[in-house]
């Protein structure tokens, strides 16, 4: 820049903004004429240290001298001073440092104050019509509308770029040469990547065009420039990065291995494919396999489940509700555990899948998110379906349907059709209705007849020639027409054919014929393929003829390029012990205040140290706490060591709690293993923070990083849980003596916190009930119960023990005055008289539910077998909602409410913890509701269990046994 420096501020801003506008339209021209054209970021102006310097004490003289229209008029020098506080942001709150670097910023109220910042957000959207700017994008842009800009085009803040350089490192196997000249499909890979790494870099890479050009300039090196960052830039972040040895030391090998693709490849360009599928990375998950069992005599279906994981850069919605929700697994009663499908593994299956039905649904899943899995997830349609018998027991699927003669399989097809009518195909016995199973022995010969009978079914001899894999082992392989192998594992196969010849040609994915020369005297030819892709690609081999050169012969091999990523197991899996969450990857507050649990599985027996370890927002240890345990290490043992430590007020973790920002959970064992989990608080948009008074007095502020000025404040109280109070958003907030609930809203984004009550006022109030009004029509009450129900529970704990007192006092007041709506008035005054009893119950409580059920002989009888079985059913989640659906089966049929089981799961939800229905399929939910409210036998029969089995252990195991719902 020029070092003439004109008088006066209003004069430098005009100077600056010159050049700037000079810089920025040349950077806007090249960027244009790439293909595809490549954005410009506000941090790239090229300033000297002294320019900038120059730039940061003219921008802080015009907002000291009032930041009035005419300094305003040059806008530029704003927008880069902006960019560079983003560039310093470590995720706490951006205003804040914006202010501190910037005297008189907040002066005046608050009103002036956020049309600043307004001025800020229309400058930079300014930058991105002129000059080709970045736009925020993701799920970071929708949460944090205003701030989103400057942290943008700060490209990369200090704080995430470790995690920059390590996302590099671990994704350096998987690229290829489309991947690195197309910097959109690079960010959209390494997004799929990112589901183990901070919340906050998540919604960083959720913006995936920034993250594809970030990422493609950091693999080009550093002597070596780049058309995506201009080269001060681009050495900026690399100089950072080279301050900490193992960050250098990751971008260094992840830059050595763009530079083996760039100067590597694979067949010539137009014989990998003459598709556009070459080369682009496919985020296929990789499909759940049918496999079969042997047990008791016969052939158990089971489910290999995918990992989905690669899933989640396609939709900001569904890494949550992967997170959160159960998985309904066709074939399998019972959903697993929220979570799951984090954690790859086998289920085994009670029924086999039914055709038309997606394999995999998330219990209340977005239909969006839904019908993304039922598309990436299918198994073989069938109706038969083919498997390779192995040692051991297993059953392998065939999916090509090939048999190979000399070779055993089981043949599985539907009820109602016949298999092949061949001496060599025997009937066999399998676990599971509606299908059909048959021992297959294949001779090692076939005649015309015996081929063409199989192909009638769908079934098919291997051809003379054979491709199969050879050297390094492949991570799948059925031994037939299908292998997989891990991204970065050399793919070599091998062509076996009892046919002479002098040449063969090699297909990839329909593309042009790459010819290779036949070995003499050879029956087999081995090549290498190099630079496949992620995804599926169908390998043809023909083998030519000698004089002619066409195709007399050939065979075909399905190879599966699988991302190596590091799923959630692979972090967590010690060599002995593996440590597993519900949901998956929970929140902090979801640990702290008990809606997620953690399991450890070990050698049977085997004592183990369990430490958990509370750290900042910098990494720093605020506290430290080891428990001895004993495998296997339950969810209920957890619940009961959690309640202990984090809710009953000795726990020295409380003291600490406010200011941690991550939870630490290891177990360990020497000599068998290690295994930790990470929990975050998290990084959202809406925050509050209690802090604690002189005068033992609580106030609660809110952080705001949402930059609209529409967020709204609510403070509900414990008396009267169901009215909201408006407060003024930028007041902290006064806690009330009863305690209460603070929920803020804006837009899609909301924070609530559960308040503590003064204990002396509690003392005294001993006794007191929240007080619920149902006035209107019963369906939009039920959903009005439920919505505030879901309210309150999803509502973070605050550290003082106390405020968990409170919710489950509302929570249970919420339940109680649902059951009371729906279940009719007999049952409501029983409810009332219940709820005003004290421990220990009446003995004759249990007699008196079980009359009030209902007064038809049908109905008797459900309670009858409900009473029977209420101890039974106490022992085990899954025995109560069998249970609880034999119970009412004789019933639902009249009620209209569907399948028992499914009615019990929703009956059981409704009774004990409705705000689980909440966020569902609102259409399905309101039939539900009209059923029970038509038919309210049904209610009162769940709430039956429900109560019975409480009053049967007097409330000990309730909250652990029926945290199952959620």
């Amino acid at each position: 820049m020029t070092k003439a420096t004109p008088g006066g501020s209003i004069e430098m801003l005009k100077h600056l903004h010159e050049y700037l506008d000079e810089h920025f339209r040349t950077l806007h021209a090249h960027r244009q004429a790439l293909q595809p054209a490549a954005p410009v970021f506000a941090l790239e102006h090229d300033l000297s240290q002294n320019d900038l310097d120059l730039l940061s004490t003219t921008v802080r003289g015009a907002v000291t001298e009032g930041f009035d229209i005419r300094h305003r008029a040059w806008w530029l020098p704003f927008v880069v001073y902006a960019a560079e506080i983003g560039y310093l942001y470590t995720g706490d709150e951006y205003w804040p440092l914006f202010s501190q670097e910037t005297s008189g910023w907040e002066r005046g109220p608050q009103w002036k104050t956020y049309d600043n910042r307004r001025h800020i957000k229309q400058w930079f959207e300014r930058f991105a019509a002129e000059y080709g700017g970045i736009e925020p994008r993701g799920a970071f842009a929708s949460n944090f509308s205003i701030i989103a800009w400057p942290i943008t085009h700060a490209i990369m803040p200090v704080d995430l770029q470790r995690q920059m350089a390590q996302l590099l490192y671990e994704a350096r196997a998987i690229l290829t040469s489309s991947m690195l000249n197309d910097p959109h499909k690079l960010g959209s890979c390494l997004a799929a990547r990112t589901g183990g790494y901070s919340d906050r870099f998540q919604k960083f890479c959720s913006n995936q065009i920034l993250l594809g050009h970030i990422a493609a300039a950091l693999l080009s090196g550093d002597g070596e420039g780049s058309p995506y960052l201009v080269q001060s830039t681009l050495a900026r972040l690399v100089d950072a990065l080279s301050k900490e040895h193992e960050s250098r030391d990751w971008l260094d090998q992840a830059i050595n291995s763009a530079h083996t693709v760039r100067s590597a490849g694979f067949l010539p360009a137009n014989t990998s494919s003459g598709k556009e599928r070459q080369g682009q990375y496919t985020y296929t998950a990789s499909h759940p396999r049918l496999l079969l069992q042997q047990e008791g005599g016969g052939w158990r279906p089971c489910l290999e489940l995918p990992d989905l994981t690669t899933l989640q850069a396609e939709n900001d919605q569904i890494s949550e509700e992967l997170r959160r929700l159960r998985p309904k697994i066709e074939g399998r009663r019972q959903p697993l555990p929220r979570g799951k499908l984090l954690y790859p593994g086998r289920v085994l299956l009670t029924a086999w899948p039914r055709p038309g039905t997606p394999i995999i649904q998330l219990e209340q899943g977005s239909r969006h998110v839904n019908e993304l899995i039922a598309e990436r997830c299918a198994i073989t349609k069938g109706p038969w379906w083919l498997f390779r018998k192995q040692p051991g027991g297993l059953a392998v699927e065939i999916k090509g349907g090939f048999v190979r003669p000399g070779h055993e399989y089981c043949l599985v097809g539907r009820t109602g059709i016949s298999p092949p009518a061949l001496p060599w195909i025997s009937p066999s016995a399998v676990h599971a209705d509606e299908v059909n199973a048959f021992d297959v022995k294949v001779p090692q010969t076939l005649n015309d007849v015996e081929i063409a009978q199989l192909a009638a079914t769908g079934l098919s001899v291997v051809s003379n020639v054979s491709i199969h894999p050879v050297g390094v082992v492949p991570a799948s392989w059925d031994g037939d027409g299908s292998a997989e192998w891990m991204a970065g594992d050399p793919v070599l196969l091998a062509v076996t054919s009892t046919h002479l010849t002098e040449r063969c040609s090699v297909r990839v994915d329909g593309g042009s014929p790459f010819p290779l020369e036949w070995p003499k005297g050879s029956q087999s030819l081995i090549f290498a393929l190099e630079g496949l892709s992620v995804g599926t690609h169908e390998v043809h081999v023909a083998l030519l003829s000698g004089d002619a050169g066409r195709s007399f012969a050939g065979g075909s091999l399905a190879v599966t390029i699988r991302d190596p990523h590091s799923n959630l197991e692979d972090q967590t899996e010690g060599s002995g012990i593996r440590l597993y969450a519900t949901p998956a990857r929970p929140k902090l507050t979801e640990i702290w205040d008990g809606r997620a649990s953690l399991s450890a599985d070990g050698p049977a027996g085997t004592k183990a140290e369990l430490t958990v370890v509370l750290r900042d927002d910098a990494g720093k240890e605020l506290m430290h706490l080891r428990h001895t345990i004993s495998f296997p290490f339950t969810d209920s043992a957890w619940t009961k060591l959690a309640a202990q430590e984090f809710r009953t007020g000795k726990g020295k973790l409380q003291s600490v709690y406010s200011v941690a920002e991550s939870c630490e959970v290891s177990v360990s064992r020497s000599g068998v293993g290690f295994a930790s989990l990470v929990c975050e608080r998290g990084f959202y948009p809406l925050r509050w923070v209690p802090t604690k008074q002189r005068n033992d007095r609580h106030t609660v502020r809110l952080i705001d990083r949402t930059g609209r000025n529409e967020t709204q404040v609510l403070l509900y109280s414990v008396e009267n849980p169901l009215v909201g109070e408006q407060r003024d958003v930028w007041k902290p907030v006064d806690v009330p003596v009863g305690g209460g609930m603070l929920r803020a809203v804006s837009n899609n984004a909301t924070a609530a916190i559960i308040l503590p009550p003064d204990p002396n006022w509690l003392r005294q109030r001993a006794g007191t009930q929240p007080i619920i009004r149902c006035t209107g029509a019963p369906l939009p009450e039920a959903l009005k119960l439920i919505r505030n129900y879901h309210y309150w529970q999803d509502a973070d704990l605050s550290v003082d023990p106390f405020s968990h007192h409170q919710r489950k006092l509302v929570l249970d007041a919420i339940t109680t005055a649902l059951a009371s709506l729906m279940a009719g008035s007999r049952w409501a005054n029983f409810e009332r008289r219940r709820g005003r009893l004290s421990a220990p119950r009446r003995p004759d409580t249990l007699d008196e539910m079980q009359q009030l059920v209902g007064d038809s002989q049908a109905q008797r009888d459900v309670a009858r077998y409900i009473a029977r079985h209420l101890w039974q059913w106490s022992k085990s989640l899954s025995a109560l909602r069998e249970g609880l659906g034999e119970a009412i089966a004789p019933i639902t049929a009249s009620t209209g409410i569907g399948n028992p089981r499914d009615a019990a799961d929703f009956l059981l939800l409704l009774a004990s913890r409705p705000g689980s229905l909440d966020g569902g399929d609102s259409t399905e939910l309101d039939r539900m509701l009209k059923c029970v409210l038509v038919s309210p036998v049904l209610i009162r029969a769940a709430r039956f269990a429900i109560l019975g089995i409480e009053d049967l252990h007097e409330g000990s195991e309730r909250s652990a046994m029926m945290g199952g719902f959620q």
